[in-house]
């Protein structure tokens, strides 16, 4: 994907508020906030009692940096072609600000500036992780922060990881003709996250994020040690890593879920 394949975006949301007066809608802005989940402890490890692989799962550490959130008034159809990374239809919803979240504290932690948007019905929501920009080829940005301790049969299994999306994780050409068919912002945006409601001014929108579902299907035991720690497993931050936290878990939808409180 090159830098332009972002145009449609840049250009969807402002057409769709500068349309608000043919359309009856209003231009509305409001709040926007991400926590944890809404039984977590703060202070307390985050434990997922038994994983796929029958593991119980501490969390002592989960921090996220989420890029941007967007709003979409289409709901990409079931069976179809791969969806692009840009969402057909219109999106009548962004909040452009970034935020580092403790995805262990259920308390909400507000994004540094407000979202915009209009008042209109949103149906599926994105959560866009990066650092720099969304289509980058090389991003430094940790955009995942984790550690804990599995457990299984008596065995434990202290892990940690810092994960990115660069360089690391940009699949082989292996069609000269299709340069761009693996783009990284498809493993920067987690989407399609269904969502039914309608934006108003002064509202809040909440994002919580469960990071016990991003170990749902990881076998601690093929985690490789750190090689400064062999007692400790470490995630390799790589796209040919196996397991690897970010493809099985981190950008998978069930983690993330939106909901709107009404000024």
């Amino acid at each position: 994907m090159t830098s332009t394949s972002l145009a449609p975006l840049a250009v969807a949301l402002p057409l769709a508020l500068s349309a608000c007066g043919s359309t009856g809608s209003a231009l509305v802005t409001f709040h926007a906030a991400a926590a944890g989940p809404a039984d977590a402890v703060a202070g307390q490890p985050l434990v997922l009692p038994s994983n796929a692989y029958g593991y119980q799962v501490a969390i002592t550490r989960a921090r996220l940096h989420v890029g941007a959130l967007y709003l979409n008034r289409s709901v990409p159809i079931s069976g179809s072609q791969a969806q692009p990374c840009i969402l057909p239809g219109v999106y009548d919803g962004q909040v452009t600000a970034s935020l580092d979240l403790d995805a262990l504290s259920p308390a909400p932690q507000p994004f540094p500036a407000l979202g915009e948007g209009t008042a209109e019905e949103a149906l599926t929501g994105q959560v866009w992780l990066f650092g720099t920009d969304v289509t980058a080829t090389a991003d430094p940005t940790v955009l995942v922060d984790v550690g804990g301790t599995a457990s299984r049969g008596g065995t434990s299994y202290p892990f940690t990881g810092r994960l990115t999306v660069s360089t690391n994780r940009q699949a082989p050409v292996t069609n000269p003709a299709l340069p761009g068919a693996s783009p990284l912002c498809k493993l920067r945006i987690v989407t399609p996250i269904r969502v039914d409601f309608t934006l108003a001014q002064g509202g809040t929108l909440l994002l919580r994020v469960d990071p016990r579902s991003w170990f749902q299907n990881i076998d601690f035991a093929q985690v490789p040690p750190d090689p400064v720690d062999p007692s400790t497993r470490r995630f390799v931050d790589s796209a040919q890593a196996q397991p690897d936290l970010w493809s099985q878990g981190v950008i998978g939808t069930n983690a993330y879920g939106f909901t709107w409180q009404a000024p």
